[in-house]
C-alpha cells in the first residue's frame, strides 16, 4: 500500500503543487490572450493599413488611368494633327504635282513653239532663197542684166538657171559667160576664121550652151543649133547640149527647136 501510494505520489503533483500548477496556467492563459488580443489589434491595424494602402492604391490606379486615358487622348489628337498634316502634304505634294505637269507640258509647249519657229525660219529662207533665184531667172529671161559684170553677172546667171533649169548643181564657177569659138577649118561655117560667142554651163565634163531670147524666130534657133555643133566638134570628148530660153516662143520655134535637137525652155 505504501509502495502504490509512494507510485501515485510521485506520478501526480500534491495538493498545493496542483493549485500552483494552475495558477501558472492561468497566468499563462491571460498571457497568451494578451498577446492574442495585442496580435489581433495589430491584424486589425494592419488591415486597417492594408484598406488604407488599398484605397491608395485604387487612387493610385484611377489617377493613372486618367493620365493614360488623357495621354491617349493626346496622341489621339497628336495622330489627329499629324493627319491633318498628312493631308496638307498630299494636297501640296499633288499642287506641287500639277505644277510639275503645267511646267512639263509648258516645256513641251516651248519646244513645239521652238520647233515650228526653226520649220519657219527654215520655209522662210528657202521662200526667200526661191524669190531671190526666181527674180534672178527673170532678170536672165527678161535681159535685164541691168550694170552687173563678170562675177556678178555669173552669179546672177547661176542663181536665175539653176531654178529656171531646176538644177541646183549650177554654180558660179560653172557659168562661162562669152566664150568665144572659131571654126579655123570651115567645117560648121563654110568659112575659115568664124568666130562665135556662147554662153556656157560647164560641170562633170559637160558643156551646155544657153542662149535667151525674148522674141524668138526660127533663124535665131538655127544660128544657135550651129553653135553647138562647132562646139560638139571642137570638143568630142565631151557630151555637148544646148538650151534655148525663149518665154512664150511660137509653134513654129517650138517645131524648128525639135528638128534642131535643140531643148527649148519656154
Amino acid at each position: 500500500m505504501n509502495t502504490i501510494e509512494e507510485i501515485v505520489a510521485k506520478q501526480f503533483p500534491c495538493k498545493d503543487k496542483f493549485n500552483e500548477i494552475l495558477n501558472e496556467i492561468k497566468v499563462l492563459r491571460q498571457d497568451t490572450n494578451k498577446q492574442i488580443e495585442r496580435l489581433d489589434a495589430n491584424i486589425e491595424k494592419n488591415n486597417e493599413r492594408i484598406g488604407q494602402v488599398e484605397e491608395q492604391l485604387k487612387q493610385q490606379r484611377e489617377e493613372m488611368n486618367q493620365r493614360f486615358e488623357a495621354v491617349d487622348k493626346r496622341f489621339e489628337e497628336v495622330d489627329r494633327r499629324f493627319d491633318i498634316v498628312d493631308n496638307k502634304f498630299e494636297k501640296v505634294d499633288k499642287r506641287f504635282k500639277t505644277v510639275d505637269e503645267r511646267f512639263e507640258e509648258a516645256r513641251v509647249e516651248r519646244l513645239d513653239i521652238k520647233r515650228h519657229i526653226i520649220k519657219l525660219d527654215s520655209n522662210m529662207e528657202l521662200f526667200l532663197d526661191k524669190i531671190t533665184k526666181f527674180d534672178a531667172w527673170l532678170k536672165v529671161v527678161t535681159g535685164n542684166l541691168g550694170t552687173e559684170k563678170g562675177q556678178k553677172l555669173e552669179e546672177l546667171f547661176a542663181l536665175g538657171l539653176s531654178y529656171g533649169l531646176k538644177n541646183i548643181e549650177i554654180k558660179p564657177e560653172t557659168i562661162k559667160l562669152r566664150q568665144q569659138f572659131i571654126d579655123t577649118e570651115g567645117s560648121i561655117y563654110l568659112k575659115k576664121g568664124k568666130f562665135i560667142e556662147v554662153d556656157i554651163i560647164a560641170e562633170n565634163g559637160k558643156f551646155t550652151a544657153f542662149e535667151v531670147k525674148a522674141t524668138a524666130t526660127t533663124m535665131d534657133v538655127n544660128i544657135f543649133a550651129k553653135k553647138i555643133m562647132l562646139i560638139q566638134h571642137q570638143n568630142s570628148d565631151k557630151q555637148v547640149s544646148g538650151i534655148f530660153i525663149s518665154p512664150g516662143a511660137n509653134s513654129e520655134v517650138k517645131e524648128f527647136c525639135a528638128e534642131c535637137e535643140v531643148e527649148l525652155l519656154d
